[in-house]
């Protein structure tokens, strides 16, 4: 058999061409017909699905993290560890002379030592602590810091450094008769707690029927005045709390809580390296029986005076 030439190919190609580009067309044009005409009812492809319902919803912009700072290296060159603090007993006390102390303080000082820094405790208020964290007063909060969806989307928290129990303190001549928790959701009944805290939303919880009674300040006063039945507060020691006024108080549920919130230490976002830090070495402290100890001794040395977290 003759092979063909180059001419002959050629010539071959060109008579192919028109044919080639009016099937290419065709094909275009069916193609872009069947993207324009749904399928049937039932042979909707998932992805389409998902489009289409998602078209309906106005789309964001990406919200971009500003570079974060490596607390770790920072507090490593600066040789000072800034933790924020407010006197909540028995984590953090002032006695007269001035000195701080308590569980939180234990903590920070001992990570600092191990860190080979100093330390500074810097005292805040609780309505400013989460802005001048995020300010960068301090590099975190160490003050029994009560675990709350609302702060964690405002900061990062650490594994818990301990667990503290809501307990139900009651007046003996107003509710020495009232042992259950059935017996205080009452319509009669006034429970007082401190204003806009976790017990608050507690006591609503769990005592719906009750009047939840709103103090902005020592929530066992009005249970030892008498003007209420009695209190959530939370501790970690319930039995100390009866030391205000043992003729007048009582436990209705002994030392069982009502309810039991982790505290933690509190850092500011974008920092995984700094959180790992605490959580590793809060691991060792809780492996070592240390943070419990701690707990202990603190639970059974400090007066107990009712503050919020």
């Amino acid at each position: 058999m003759k092979k063909p030439t180059l001419q002959t190919l050629r010539a071959w190609i060109a008579l192919c061409a028109p044919a080639l580009a009016l099937a290419l067309a065709g094909l275009a044009a069916s193609t872009a017909a069947s993207a324009q005409t749904p399928p049937a009812g039932g042979d909707l492809p998932v992805g389409a699905v998902t489009s289409t319902a998602a078209a309906g919803k106005a789309d964001v912009a990406p919200v971009m993290r500003p570079p974060a700072v490596d607390t770790l290296a920072t507090i490593r060159r600066r040789g000072v560890l800034r933790v924020g603090v407010i006197t909540v007993e028995p984590m953090v006390m002032r006695s007269a002379s001035g000195e701080l102390s308590g569980y939180s303080i234990d903590l920070m000082r001992r990570m600092a030592q191990e860190m080979g820094v100093a330390v500074e405790f810097i005292e805040t208020k609780s309505l400013f602590m989460m802005q001048e964290l995020l300010d960068g007063r301090f590099d975190l909060l160490a003050t029994g810091l009560w675990m709350t969806t609302e702060r964690a989307m405002i900061i990062n928290f650490s594994e818990p450094t301990a667990s503290e129990g809501v307990h139900l303190v009651a007046n003996k001549a107003r509710a020495g008769k009232r042992l259950q928790l059935a017996d205080y959701n009452q319509p009669e009944v006034k429970i007082a707690v401190y204003s806009n805290t976790a017990q608050e939303k507690l006591a609503r919880r769990v005592f719906p029927k009750a009047q939840v009674v709103r103090v902005d300040g020592n929530e066992l006063l009005p249970v030892i005045q008498g003007a209420v039945h009695a209190a959530l507060v939370p501790t970690l020691a319930p039995a100390s709390l009866l030391t205000r006024a043992p003729e007048k108080l009582f436990l209705p549920r002994g030392e069982q809580a009502v309810s039991h919130t982790p505290v933690a230490l509190g850092l500011r976002k974008g920092d995984p390296d700094f959180l790992n830090f605490l959580n590793t070495w809060l691991s060792l402290r809780r492996g070592e029986g240390w943070l419990e100890e701690r707990a202990a001794f603190w639970a059974a040395q400090a007066p107990q005076t009712p503050q919020a977290r």
